[in-house]
């Protein structure tokens, strides 16, 4: 089965950043292991989107193990794409 497509939007691309930064200030390292961490996702989400649940509407979610963070995506079934929306701290207000 092919692996999709992963676009991450400037919004997502900006959570994981902000993630990171803050993970570092907050331990040696520790914002790394959250990024190698959240590659491992985004490789997993290529091979099997579906995987994972639907919680709004055609958005799925993708709970991250260690870090209370959501991997949110639509899937592009005809372009074989998945668009990260967002890397979405747990604790966040969604809207």
């Amino acid at each position: 089965m092919p692996h999709y497509t992963i676009l991450i939007t400037p919004t997502a691309g900006n959570d994981l950043a902000v993630a990171v930064e803050y993970y570092n200030l907050q331990a040696e390292d520790l914002g790394y292991r959250f990024a190698d961490l959240a590659e491992e996702y985004l490789n997993r989400i290529a091979i099997t989107p579906t995987a994972s649940a639907v919680r709004y509407r055609n958005i799925r979610c993708k709970p991250m193990a260690t870090f209370p963070y959501l991997i949110m995506f639509t899937i592009d079934e005809p372009n074989h794409v998945v668009h990260i929306l967002r890397f979405f701290h747990t604790s966040q207000q969604p809207l």
